[in-house]
C-alpha cells in the first residue's frame, strides 16, 4: 500500500504548529506527529497593527527547528501557511521577507475566505458526520485569535458565511485596559460582542431553524470534549445541557484558576474565558441542541486539499458548490435576476468548454467565470448608470468563501468592464497588482460574460439550449430560441467584435426557432 507523507506548518495567532500526516487511499488522512510552540504573534498585530522584529526572529527560529523535523520524516510535500496575525499586520511584507531570508521557506498568507474553506475541508475529512449534519440547519462557528466565522448550512448547501472580528485574542487585547478597571471581565466581553451577534441574528437567523452546531477553534474545542474514550472525532457530540455545564465551569474563574483547573499554560487560560463567552453567546443565538466538536485544525484541511489534488482520496462533499452557493446568496442580497444568471451560466459554460484548446484557463478558471456570471450585474442595486463599476466594488467588499484574494480580484476586474471599454494591459496594470497572465484571464472572462449577456439582452431567457462548435477560425453557436430573436441579433455586433479581438476567432450565431 503506497503511503504519502505530508507536512503542514501553521503560523497562527497564538502558536505555531507542525503536523505530519500519512495519507493513503486505504486509510485516508492520519496524523503521526504534532508539535506546538506557543507564541502570541497576534498580540502585537491586533493591538498595534505591527509585528515587531524580535517576534519575527522568534518565529524564524521556530520555523528553522520545525524544518529540521520535517526533513527527518522525508516528507513528500510541505506547506507553510500564515493567517490573520500576519495577514493584518501593516508590516507583513517585511515580516515575510525576513522569514524567507532566515528560513528559505515560502509562506502562503491565507485570506480569511481561504482559511475558513480549509477548515471546512478538515471537518469534511471526518467521514459521515459532516455530511449528515449539514442536511439540516447547521451553524459552523469557527473561532481563532482574530475573528469568528459563522456559516450556515441547510439541505447540504452553504446558505451564508460571515466573518466578525471578535476573536479571543483580539478581545483580550481590546479589553486589557477596561478589565483593569472592572472586576467583571465576563460582562465586559458580553457587552463588547452583543451588538455584532444580535445584528447577525436579525439578518440571517431570524426565520431559520438551526438544529446543529459545529464548534471549531484551535485548542479550545479539545478542552470542551476532553474525554479520552472518544478518540473517534465523529462521535464527539455534546447535548446542550452538557455544553452549558462546561460553560459554567469556565465563567467567573480567574486566569490562574483556569490554568490549574485545566492543566494549561497561563497564556491559553487567558483566552479561555473570551472563547467560552463567544461560543455560548453564539450557541444561545441559534437555539441548537446538538453540538459537535470535531477538533480538526487548519493543518488537516491542508492535508485534505493535498490528498484531493493528488487523487489520494475520494471527495464526497462538493466544495465547488459551496463557492457557487456563496456567490448566489450574495447575488440574491443585491436583488440580481436568478433566471437571467442561470441562463448566462448555461451558455457561458458551453462556450468555455468548446474553447478549451484556445484559452489558458483551467477548471478553476471555469469556476471563476461562473462566479463572475452570478455576480455580473449586482451593481444595479446601487446604480443603473454605473453597473459594472458598482459590481466591481461589491465583489471586492464581500467575502466569497473558498476563493483567494487574487481570484476574487480577477473576477471583480472582469466585471468592472462589462459595460465600458476594456482597458489595455498598460492601463490596467497601472492601478492593479496583476501580470500579463492575469490580464489575459481577466480579458477572457470579460469577453465571454459580455457575449452571453448580449445573447440574453432582453432578460427573457429566449435561448433554451446552446451547442458551441469550434471550427477553424469560427465559433459556431447553435441556439434554440423560443421567441423572436431580432433584438439580440441586432445588438450583438460590438460583442462579437470584442470576443474576436480577445480569442482570435469570430462567433457565428445560428438560431432555430422552437415551440
Amino acid at each position: 500500500m503506497a503511503v504519502t507523507c505530508f507536512a503542514a506548518i501553521d503560523i497562527g495567532s497564538y502558536d505555531i504548529s507542525l503536523e505530519i500526516f500519512e495519507v493513503s487511499r486505504k486509510n485516508g488522512i492520519h496524523c503521526i506527529d504534532k508539535i506546538l510552540r506557543r507564541l502570541e504573534i497576534g498580540k502585537g498585530s491586533f493591538s498595534e497593527g505591527v509585528i515587531h522584529m524580535e517576534m519575527v526572529n522568534e518565529i524564524g527560529n521556530v520555523l528553522i527547528d520545525f524544518n529540521k523535523i520535517v526533513k527527518s520524516y522525508h516528507v513528500d510535500d510541505l506547506r507553510v501557511i500564515a493567517t490573520s496575525a500576519i495577514r493584518e499586520a501593516t508590516n507583513s511584507p517585511f515580516v515575510l521577507g525576513r522569514l524567507k531570508q532566515m528560513t528559505g521557506m515560502d509562506i502562503r498568507v491565507l485570506s480569511n475566505a481561504e482559511q475558513r474553506f480549509l477548515n471546512y475541508k478538515a471537518m469534511a475529512s471526518v467521514e459521515g458526520r459532516f455530511e449528515e449534519m449539514i442536511k439540516n440547519g447547521t451553524a459552523i462557528i469557527d473561532l481563532d485569535g482574530g475573528s469568528v466565522q459563522v456559516s450556515l448550512f441547510d439541505k447540504s448547501r452553504l446558505i451564508t458565511t460571515q466573518n466578525i472580528k471578535i476573536g479571543n485574542l483580539r478581545l483580550r487585547e481590546l479589553l486589557q485596559e477596561a478589565s483593569a478597571k472592572s472586576s467583571n471581565f465576563d460582562e465586559l466581553v458580553s457587552q463588547l460582542i452583543s451588538f455584532d451577534i444580535e445584528s447577525f441574528r436579525k439578518m440571517y437567523i431570524k426565520d431559520r431553524k438551526i438544529e446543529n452546531i459545529i464548534l471549531n477553534g484551535d485548542f479550545i474545542t479539545e478542552m470542551i470534549f476532553n474525554d479520552p474514550k472518544h478518540r473517534d472525532r465523529s462521535t464527539r457530540v455534546l447535548s446542550r445541557a452538557d455544553f452549558d455545564k462546561w460553560y459554567r465551569k469556565i465563567t467567573g474563574k480567574s486566569v490562574s484558576e483556569l490554568a490549574m483547573q485545566n492543566n494549561i499554560p497561563m497564556e491559553y487560560a487567558s483566552l479561555l474565558r473570551p472563547s467560552a463567552i463567544l461560543y455560548y453567546s453564539l450557541v444561545e443565538m441559534t437555539g441548537a441542541q446538538m453540538i459537535w466538536t470535531p477538533g480538526t485544525h487548519l493543518s488537516r484541511g491542508l492535508a485534505y486539499e493535498f490528498a484531493e489534488n493528488q487523487g489520494l482520496l475520494k471527495v464526497k462533499h462538493n466544495f465547488e458548490d459551496d463557492i457557487l452557493s456563496c456567490a448566489r446568496q450574495l447575488s440574491k442580497r443585491y436583488a440580481a435576476s436568478k433566471t437571467h444568471t442561470e441562463n448566462l451560466d448555461m451558455m457561458a459554460t458551453a462556450i468555455f468548454d468548446s474553447l478549451e484548446s484556445l484559452h489558458g484557463m483551467t477548471s478553476r478558471g471555469r469556476l471563476m467565470l461562473r462566479v463572475g456570471l452570478i455576480l455580473h450585474d449586482v451593481g444595479k442595486y446601487i446604480s443603473y448608470n454605473y453597473i459594472s463599476e458598482c459590481s466591481y466594488h461589491i465583489v471586492m467588499a464581500n467575502e466569497i468563501i473558498g476563493l483567494s484574494h487574487k481570484e476574487q480580484s480577477l473576477i471583480a476586474l472582469a466585471l468592472r468592464y462589462t459595460t465600458v471599454h476594456f482597458p489595455t494591459y498598460e492601463e490596467l496594470v497601472f492601478e492593479n497588482d496583476i501580470n500579463m497572465e492575469d490580464y489575459i484571464v481577466i480579458a477572457e472572462m470579460n469577453a465571454i460574460i459580455r457575449l452571453v449577456n448580449a445573447l440574453d439582452r432582453s432578460h427573457l431567457q429566449k435561448v433554451k439550449s446552446i451547442k458551441a462548435d469550434l471550427k477553424g477560425e469560427k465559433l459556431v453557436l447553435h441556439l434554440d430560441v423560443a421567441q423572436d430573436y431580432a433584438l439580440e441579433m441586432g445588438m450583438l455586433k460590438g460583442e462579437i467584435k470584442n470576443f474576436g479581438e480577445v480569442y482570435g476567432i469570430l462567433p457565428v450565431i445560428k438560431t432555430r426557432r422552437i415551440v
